[in-house]
């Protein structure tokens, strides 16, 4: 009997491609990393690659890596299409398979929280690990104060399970502006910057998603 899909696998095999506008803080992150010369940009957590083919074709060497087999197909299938050359990788982000100091940048966007709490310290040592010394990390991070918070099962302190229809089997972990800066204590520079947005869900119900944007540098 085949194993069932779980998770983001799951996801992405019942919505197939998820293709969300490219954020604004890609944008922004693009012109800086063009101006301090960077080339090798790990997009960590890469989904159907929206973020990846927004950089290739802005002339970076992209290095798009999931967990998901499905959502990396994805990806590669609409990457080939534009001739785009972005180099594809299944791995677990809690052990990323490039040498020490390989990348100018690794982004994680809407993905590290989806895990324990160790698992979030396991995946930030690996990218600390990666990026070279005055290396970028763009990421961002749930707040306690989003009104998702406390929905569903605590698996350990802050961090629930099953809050939200198709992310229901996804964990979510919270954080504080406080327990972010230990996370970072690594890095040599971090800013995090309080952000919300609105949103509703394929049920229609409203969400305030409340949560830290965070750009940290090694």
């Amino acid at each position: 009997m085949p194993v069932k899909a779980r998770g983001w696998e799951r996801i992405y095999r019942q919505r197939g491609d998820l293709q969300y506008n490219v954020l604004l803080k890609i944008k922004r992150a693009s012109v800086v990393f063009h101006e301090k010369g960077y080339e090798k940009i790990l997009d960590l957590g890469c989904g159907t690659g929206k973020h990846s083919i927004f950089l290739a074709k802005r002339g970076f060497h992209i290095y798009a890596t999931d967990i998901s087999q499905t959502g990396i197909a994805i990806a590669k299938e609409k990457a080939e299409s534009q001739r785009l050359n972005i180099q594809f990788k299944q791995h677990d982000m809690r052990k990323i398979p490039f040498s020490d100091g390989f990348f100018d940048a690794v982004l994680c966007i809407w993905t590290i929280y989806h895990g324990m709490l160790e698992d979030i310290h396991r995946t930030i040592e690996e990218i600390h690990r990666v990026l070279k010394t005055g290396g970028t990390f763009i990421t961002d991070f749930l707040s306690v104060m989003d009104s998702t918070y406390g929905i569903g099962e605590e698996i350990e302190k802050n961090t629930f399970i099953g809050e939200k229809g198709e992310e229901k089997d996804v964990p979510h972990h919270y954080v504080t502006r406080e327990e972010l800066i230990q996370l970072l204590l690594k890095f040599s520079h971090v800013k995090i910057r309080a952000s919300s947005n609105s949103y509703t869900d394929d049920s229609g119900r409203n969400y305030t998603r409340k949560y830290y944007n965070v750009e940290a540098i090694k």
